[in-house]
């Protein structure tokens, strides 16, 4: 899997590491400090600045040029589950580690201290990833009482989701792996209801018709959607609702490349400022949790009248250094 400096904002791994070194890390008191002053802060916003800022992470879910689900190069066979705002940690750790349908690699209390990062091994020859996340989740949902789908974060079905490091010395580490024995097929559980009052969450396990953009591939075409929408002069960001989720959407897809872009898109309505407009930027770059991703833009932009295939068709990579 891929390590990543601090802050949230870094988008560019700084090594790739096992996960035996990612346990080592956690059991040490490489990361006590940090870990200690966030759970000392009682604002929440506040909290969440300070781990974005503090606290490097990983993608569980492989090794990435990048942190976006484009620039996965080989997956690790990892699901992270991320579990928040759970009463009984240690009781449901000790559950979860017991349960024999699952192999648990690995389980850490999250940097919050009210929740767990759940580690298990899965097998891609029979869903993939996001099947899986949607499996094990209704699995959870159906079994465990104390569970609840809130706490049970969805985010996690982004093969890219970042998993913020901490300091807990009593985290399970599995020393042998092994092999899961499951009471189900993933496909089957993904579409299954957790129970009957939760609606069934069903997922496509269709293969992709086309490989996913290298990300300075992506920032190419991104930057031409914005020409073709500037060329109509397309104001897509007039409210405060599309405003921030433009930003969001860039900040998912391209990272801090999307600025310019965000602040050109953004000028195109006369309530544009342009400290404004940075302030919100960079909220959405250290706020950004994955829910609003780059399809968000280009869905933005075909509804203002941008016809994408047309972009797709002319688009050039080698153009990434101009406007």
């Amino acid at each position: 899997m891929s390590y990543f400096l601090p802050p949230i904002t870094n988008k560019v791994p700084l090594r790739t590491v096992t996960l035996e070194q990612v346990g080592a890390i956690v059991t040490s008191e490489a990361l006590k400090s940090e870990t200690l002053t966030l759970r000392s802060i009682a604002d929440k916003a506040e909290a969440r600045g300070y781990k974005g800022r503090s606290l490097p992470y990983i993608t569980s879910a492989g090794v990435f040029t990048y942190c976006n689900d484009a620039s996965l190069v080989r997956h690790s066979r990892v699901l992270c589950i991320d579990l928040d705002g759970v009463d009984d940690v240690d009781g449901l750790k000790h559950r979860l580690t017991a349960d024999g349908h699952f192999v648990t690699l690995m389980v850490f209390r999250s940097p919050s201290g009210n929740g767990l990062k759940w580690f298990i091994l899965i097998d891609l020859s029979l869903a993939d990833h996001r099947s899986w996340f949607h499996a094990v989740r209704n699995y959870l949902l159906a079994s465990y009482d104390c569970l609840t789908e809130k706490m049970v974060d969805r985010q996690c079905q982004n093969l890219s989701r970042a998993c913020f490091l901490c300091y807990d010395p009593e985290a399970y580490v599995n020393p042998e792996g092994g092999e899961a024995t499951l009471p189900f097929t993933p496909t089957e559980w993904a579409s299954r209801q957790a129970d009957a009052g939760k609606q069934s969450v069903r997922v496509s396990t269709a293969p992709r018709t086309s490989q996913p953009l290298h990300p300075m591939e992506e920032l190419a075409k991104a930057r031409a959607v914005t020409r073709e929408l500037l060329r109509r002069g397309a104001n897509i960001a007039d409210d405060y609702g599309d405003y921030l989720k433009l930003g969001f959407a860039l900040a998912n897809g391209l990272g801090s490349d999307g600025r310019e872009l965000y602040h050109r898109l953004c000028s195109q309505s006369q309530k544009y400022r342009e400290s404004d407009c940075e302030r919100k930027w960079q909220q959405c770059l250290s706020q950004n949790d994955g829910r609003t991703t780059i399809a968000t833009f280009y869905s933005m932009a075909r509804q203002a009248g941008v016809d994408l295939s047309q972009i797709a068709r002319d688009f050039k990579p080698d153009s990434i250094y101009s406007f």
